[in-house]
């Protein structure tokens, strides 16, 4: 019987950090999922005056690659997101659970 109480209190735990983490993820506002990849890349193209050639090179992808990436974000390669993400700005790549949304 203590085995069973000592899992539910690990479990507890784990409940509790995962809540943590995702009120750290809700309340940080320069998140984005890849879905936005696309726009977040046009927007910064915008801002900053440059065209997605530019921005391609900016990112040592080509350009069929950067849309790629646009059409199948979650297929894409993590090195060209990364790539991406240096330009955008100083952003990583986290992995987090979807919510079901």
């Amino acid at each position: 019987m203590s085995n069973l109480y000592n899992l539910k209190q690990q479990v507890l735990t784990l409940l509790k950090e995962i809540e943590r983490i995702e009120s750290l993820q809700s309340s940080d506002s320069e998140t984005f999922p890849l879905s936005e990849l696309k726009q977040r890349v046009h927007q910064y193209c915008k801002e900053n005056g440059i065209t997605i050639d530019t921005f391609c090179e900016l990112a040592t992808i080509s350009k069929a690659t950067l849309y790629k990436a646009y059409n199948s974000p979650k297929s894409a390669k993590r090195s060209t997101i990364e790539s991406i993400l240096s330009v955008l700005g100083d952003y990583q790549l986290l992995v987090a659970r979807c919510n079901g949304n």
